[in-house]
């Protein structure tokens, strides 16, 4: 007694492809909660004196999709203090960055200001400890790599 497929394989395909577009959106929607948890840390955890709020303004994240920017829900370059430059140099920066990812997923934090190398390297925490939630979160995902970009 043999097995007959009574199901059209458009059927069996369309039924894969809206199982594999819905692991994508959730994927995303990790990604931007992610992006919202780490800004956060970055932002709290700052052990920078914040004079001007130019370099916390200037922290944010996107996430990517096919070269298409998904905005994340608010919290990316929110102006702190007096930092309205801040908030803009770190938007102008992450779309240069998103400009690299035409294809696939692609989740990016910025600490926008061109002087945080240099904060961070006089040994403050502008973005160290966000760094680490990111890895370890992440990691969680499935997705043990993390692209550093100075």
């Amino acid at each position: 007694m043999g097995i007959k497929q009574t199901t059209p394989m458009s059927e069996i395909d369309r039924q894969i492809e809206a199982a594999i577009e819905n692991q994508r959106k959730q994927f995303i929607k990790h990604l931007q909660v992610i992006g919202e948890k780490v800004v956060n840390e970055a932002r709290e955890k700052g052990s920078y004196k914040d004079q001007t709020g130019n370099l916390r303004s200037s922290i944010g994240y996107i996430v990517v999709v096919d070269g298409r920017v998904i905005e994340g829900r608010g919290a990316s370059f929110q102006v702190v203090k007096d930092g309205h430059q801040g908030a803009k140099e770190g938007r102008e920066y992450i779309s240069q960055l998103a400009a690299d990812y035409p294809t696939g997923i692609a989740l990016i934090v910025v600490a926008g200001k061109n002087y945080a190398k240099f904060v961070q390297a006089r040994g403050f925490d502008v973005t160290i400890s966000a760094e680490h939630l990111a890895s370890r979160l992440l990691l969680e995902l499935g997705m043990p790599n993390i692209k550093r970009i100075e």
